[in-house]
C-alpha cells in the first residue's frame, strides 16, 4: 500500500469514513518524529493515537492505531491520519525539534534507577505501555 493510492486499496466505507473525519478537522496532531515515521492523535469517540512509517517511496510499512476496531487492516483514524500526511505533504518536510526528540534528550540525561521508576509507572497506568513492554522484554508475567 502506497501513501498515494492506499484510497484504491482501502475499503471504499472506511475510505469515506476517514476522510470525512480529515475534513472535519478530527486529526488533532501529527509529528515527524523520524524519517518516515509519524506519531498522531485524532478525536473520535475517544482520543486515539496513530502509527504511520512510510519508506523512500512512500509504501506504507506499518501503520497502528489503539482504537478497538478489529473489522478490517486499516480503520478510518489511519485513513484520515494518512490524508492529512498526503495533503499536507509532510513526507516532505524537514524532521524538526518537536515533542518526542525533547523527550529523548531529557530522558537520556537521566540514570536508569530513574528511567526504571518511570517505565514502572507508566505501566501501572496504561495496559497498552505495560503490554509493551512485557512483548519488549520477552517474558512470562
Amino acid at each position: 500500500m502506497n501513501l498515494k493510492n492506499f484510497e484504491q486499496i482501502v475499503e471504499p466505507d472506511i475510505c469515506n469514513r476517514g476522510f470525512q473525519y480529515y475534513e472535519d478537522g478530527r486529526v488533532i496532531e501529527v509529528e515527524q518524529v523520524g524519517k518516515g515515521e509519524f506519531v498522531a492523535s485524532i478525536r473520535g469517540a475517544d482520543r486515539y493515537a496513530i502509527t504511520v512509517k512510510l519508506n523512500d517511496i512512500l509504501e506504507i510499512t506499518s501503520h497502528s492505531c489503539d482504537c478497538p476496531y478489529d473489522w478490517g487492516p486499516v480503520c478510518k483514524h489511519e485513513v484520515a491520519v494518512l490524508y492529512h500526511i498526503k495533503d499536507k505533504q509532510l513526507y516532505t518536510q524537514p524532521i524538526t525539534e518537536n515533542t518526542f526528540v525533547k523527550i529523548k534528550q531529557d530522558l537520556e540525561k537521566l540514570n536508569k534507577k530513574a528511567l526504571v521508576e518511570i517505565l514502572v509507572d507508566l505501566s501501572k497506568k496504561s495496559e497498552v505501555v505495560k503490554d509493551y513492554l512485557k512483548w519488549e522484554l520477552g517474558q512470562e508475567y
